[in-house]
């Protein structure tokens, strides 16, 4: 194991020493191994090297990273506030078979504007209720999302949020404290 990670260690270094070679050169020893060096030596052969692949990160900005769950054009439709208030993100949700995706939203829901609840890709809407029920919520991670459809013909969106239901097993038949 040790030779692996020596050998790893030393593919790694040869590497970055190659990567950063203005020149490299490619010779064969005696018995038959090849070498690659960055200086030129008798019977050796220049290799061509592609160019080095850079990344430019984008800029930063003074602009707040939006908390899961949370809607980054609300001013765009009016409201100020529009989030999924439950389940919370990455929550685990204990021995249960209904769910229920509320969302948070200030102003409240003006008149005409409707919302429409995702879960796993089954779909509750377009209603006016501020919360609904999913049923039959099997065990496992699950994604929830909801769009408000403004009468204008604007959206919005909250989400999406990953919350995780335990179900009772052989081997865990209480919710851990």
């Amino acid at each position: 194991m040790y030779k692996a990670v020596f050998l790893i260690l030393l593919a790694l270094v040869l590497g970055a020493g190659l990567a950063k070679a203005d020149a490299v050169y490619k010779w064969v020893d005696a018995q038959g191994n090849v070498h690659y060096t960055d200086y030129p030596r008798p019977g050796a052969e220049k290799v061509q090297l592609p160019k080095t692949q850079t990344y430019q990160p984008p800029s930063m900005t003074d602009t707040p990273t939006p908390t899961p769950g949370a809607s980054s054009a609300a001013p765009m439709t009016g409201y100020k506030e529009f989030t999924i208030a439950s389940p919370a993100s990455q929550a685990n949700l204990w021995y249960v078979h209904e769910v229920q995706v509320a969302v948070s939203l200030s102003p409240e829901l003006h008149s005409g504007d409707t919302l429409t609840y995702r879960l796993d890709g089954q779909s509750i809407g377009p209603t006016t209720q501020t919360s609904v029920t999913f049923k039959n919520i099997a065990r496992g991670e699950h994604t929830a999302s909801v769009t408000l459809n403004s009468a204008n013909g604007a959206t919005l969106s909250a989400g999406p949020i990953t919350f995780f239901v335990h179900q009772k097993t052989i081997l865990s038949p209480k919710p851990p404290r």
